[in-house]
């Protein structure tokens, strides 16, 4: 799917006030189109740690409304997340914020649910990228996102159903060979087994990049 066909169907999903996911491409490249579209817009790479990064949206969407008396970030962080999520709510208003980060893979239960509960502003539209498994404590908050390039991830799929095998025949046979150069003793097999899965995973790594 061409980038052009992404960011289309990205500005669709926000206009709909729907969150979007891509599947294993950088989503920075993307956001100076996104902010050209709609002004209040913030990349912040990663979910969490959470409190930094809604204080870090806080003072940018503040700045962009060119607010005085802005809070500084160790004011900020005299709140509680709790706090600090009311205080966004009422610097955006009825303004769209489109938050943009990377990773949704890397995503934990806590940071799951904390977003979750900010998504549930309709003013707020989130655009992020995953490049692998999400956890399943992120599952509810993942169900609240479509992925824009869905054949790009049938396609990966397709494609490791393929060369996980294949891995694992090479992995079998670094093993013998490693086996029979090492003697027939406990402690050659044993070096042979670490050594292919070692080789195995080391594989898988970098295919999955």
């Amino acid at each position: 799917m061409e980038n052009i066909e992404i960011l289309n169907g990205i500005l669709n999903n926000i206009r709909e006030g729907t969150n979007t996911l891509i599947w294993k491409k950088n989503t920075l490249p993307f956001f100076d189109r996104i902010n050209e579209k709609y002004r209040y817009s913030v990349y912040i790479n990663e979910m969490a740690p959470i409190k930094t990064k809604i204080i870090d949206i806080i003072i940018k969407v503040s700045q962009l409304k060119n607010r005085k008396n802005i809070k500084t970030k160790s004011e900020l962080n005299k709140n509680t997340i709790v706090q600090l999520k009311e205080i966004l709510k009422k610097t955006i208003q009825k303004d769209k914020l489109v938050i943009v980060f990377n990773r949704f893979e890397n995503i934990t239960k806590s940071v799951a649910q904390f977003w979750l509960s900010v998504s549930g502003n309709k003013f707020i539209v989130f655009v992020g990228s995953i490049w692998g498994i999400y956890k399943k404590e992120a599952h509810g908050f993942h169900k609240t996102f479509i992925l824009v390039n869905k054949e790009e991830k049938e396609n990966y799929g397709t494609e490791m159903n393929v060369t996980i095998p294949f891995i694992f025949i090479i992995g079998a046979f670094i093993f013998v060979i490693l086996f029979k150069l090492g003697l027939t003793t406990s402690r050659a097999f044993m070096s042979a087994l670490i050594m292919a899965i070692l080789i195995v995973r080391s594989l898988m790594f970098f295919i999955d990049k």
